[in-house]
């Protein structure tokens, strides 16, 4: 690349992190957003072709935020069409400590970084010189800088593809990811009503690996996450009667025990194995003081999937309430018999009748007892929540408020999902998108090794979870329901866009920066690979992939 190349990008990197698109924000991400729209618009073929370019707002977004698509079109018509994707929003500050008033300002706080408590790894790469710091940089302005500079650079001629080329730029992806929700019913809407087939939709977000294993990488898929939830009733009693009641405390306990870390639950695809359940938040749902035993609790959990589904998880959830309501109702009989033993109680051990139910169960039988009243009851129970209540803890206030009305005496478990969900994207060969997406990461290897002397690694999925689960969704629609039925509050806002995620299929790969340590204080790219070499192998993939459908 010569030196003007280089520097016009190099500055279009620093615009874009200069920008505090911290997420979520109306101001830093409309403004961001604001910018990339006006970069193009100063392009003649935008100038042109004003429809190509299109700053669209989200659907039902509180903040008002906005995201981008501009596309050039091939100078043969045609419907192909290959998709540069990427967020411009990023993570918050905190974690950069009293550096953190230069962390948008990434060669100032790379200087400063010198005088820094960091790792060895990351001490070891600021003193090459190779590396640059600074919030945004690798997650994930240096894919969007990339993205935009090829987009450009079509604009201008100086790159002719034989298909249609646009770029696709979101914000929120740090949040819920309600920016590729809305893009990708927008993406749906241009397949349908402007015949657009997609050939594939390339994510820049970075290499996702530190230490031995950040090497340049190219992902054939994006993992999963789902966030299973369990909400456990128990029986009031004073203190002083404690064998009258049942804690919930146990059961929650329980389960945590059986789920957090167990590598029994891993999901797994092509031999290798991805982290199992892992603990997000656990919590006593007791508002205030009393000497009443703890009988309600809440737990929610991030679980990272290859395969595995609503309906199947689900499943596994129920065994695991089950199991741990069985294991404290007999802690429980022993320590009340024990108890006793002991003279400390005259009466016997009390007869629990356990339940486990799924949160679509317990909304049946809400139903059933609010009729049309039933809506209302969401809507205000979820308003009720306390102000700045983000949807995991207004979900729980649902749940909770909704097990109240039905009644069913504890001890109980009600099992479910709480936003955001990531469905898996894997690239199983199943049909010829996918086969054009392998052959090609193949051969971008290959030309990576014979142009730059660099190794590549192809690995199944970007273990960061990305966008890219909304570019369709592999398994059958009724799996999207299911999670629906089980997610308290969906629609309010959060819903996933399932008749646009049921119409699209669109291949994907993740290609982008050589970068470490995204939400660290010490988040960093290689800016030799930046410059040097990632934008000729995104140029050399896009180009693969347009000749690999018609090979």
């Amino acid at each position: 690349m010569n030196d003007h190349r280089e520097a016009s990008l190099y500055r279009l990197l620093m615009d874009l992190v200069s920008i505090p698109s911290v997420s979520p924000s109306s101001e830093g991400e409309n403004r961001i957003a604001g910018f990339i729209h006006g970069k193009f618009q100063e392009l003649p073929y935008f100038r042109e072709h004003p429809e190509d370019l299109r700053l669209l707002p989200l659907e039902g977004d509180p903040l008002g935020r906005h995201l981008v698509f501009a596309m050039v079109r091939s100078a043969a018509e045609t419907p192909d069409t290959v998709v540069l994707m990427g967020h411009m929003d990023v993570v918050g500050t905190e974690a950069c400590g009293s550096l953190a008033p230069w962390a948008f300002q990434p060669e100032e706080y790379t200087r400063r970084m010198a005088s820094a408590e960091i790792s060895e790894d990351a001490r070891k790469d600021l003193e090459t010189g190779d590396w640059l710091f600074g919030r945004g940089l690798a997650d994930m302005k240096s894919g969007v800088a990339a993205g935009m500079d090829l987009l450009i650079e079509a604009a201008m001629g100086r790159c002719n593809y034989d298909a249609n080329v646009a770029v696709l730029f979101v914000p929120d992806e740090e949040n819920n990811s309600s920016g590729m929700l809305s893009a990708s019913s927008c993406l749906a809407r241009f397949q349908e009503e402007e015949g657009l087939r997609y050939l594939a939709c390339i994510d820049l977000e970075p290499t996702f690996a530190t230490g031995d294993e950040a090497k340049p990488t190219i992902y054939l898929g994006s993992i999963g996450k789902i966030n299973p939830f369990f909400f456990c009733a128990g029986k009031e009693t004073h203190v002083g009667e404690y064998y009258e009641g049942f804690c919930a405390a146990p059961v929650i306990s329980r389960i945590n025990l059986m789920l957090d870390g167990n590598p029994e639950y891993a999901d797994s695809l092509f031999g290798k194995a991805y982290p199992p359940f892992g603990c997000m938040r656990q919590m006593d749902l007791r508002r205030e003081y009393s000497a009443t035993i703890m009988t309600r609790a809440f737990a929610f959990y991030s679980y990272l999937t290859a395969t595995r589904l609503p309906g199947q998880i689900l499943s596994l959830m129920r065994e695991v309430a089950t199991e741990a309501l069985r294991s404290a109702m007999e802690k429980y009989t022993a320590n009340a018999s024990a108890f006793a033993g002991m003279g400390g109680s005259s009466s016997s051990p009390r007869k629990w009748v356990p339940t486990v139910i799924s949160f679509g169960e317990l909304c049946e039988k809400a139903k059933a007892l609010l009729s049309g009243d039933y809506d209302r009851f969401v809507g205000e129970t979820l308003g009720s929540a306390p102000e700045g209540s983000d949807e995991r803890t207004r979900a729980a206030i649902l749940v909770e408020a909704m097990a109240g009305l039905c009644g069913i005496p504890g001890p109980m478990v009600v099992i479910g999902f709480l936003p955001p969900w990531y469905p898996h994207r894997a690239n199983l060969g199943s049909n010829p998108g996918e086969q054009v997406m392998e052959r090609v990461a193949s051969e971008t290897v290959m030309e990576m090794e014979r142009q730059f002397g660099e190794t590549l690694e192809i690995r199944p999925f970007f273990e960061g979870v990305s966008d890219l689960s909304y570019c369709g969704f592999q398994g059958d629609k009724s799996e999207m329901d299911i999670f629906a039925e089980n997610m308290p509050g969906w629609g309010l806002p959060y819903k996933l866009p399932t008749e646009a995620l049921a119409v699209l299929d669109i291949p994907v790969l993740n290609l982008g920066a050589l970068g470490k340590d995204a939400h660290k204080n010490t988040e960093r790219i290689n800016l030799p690979y930046m410059m040097n070499v990632f934008p000729g192998i995104l140029r050399f993939l896009v180009k693969r992939i347009i000749e690999g459908y018609r090979s």
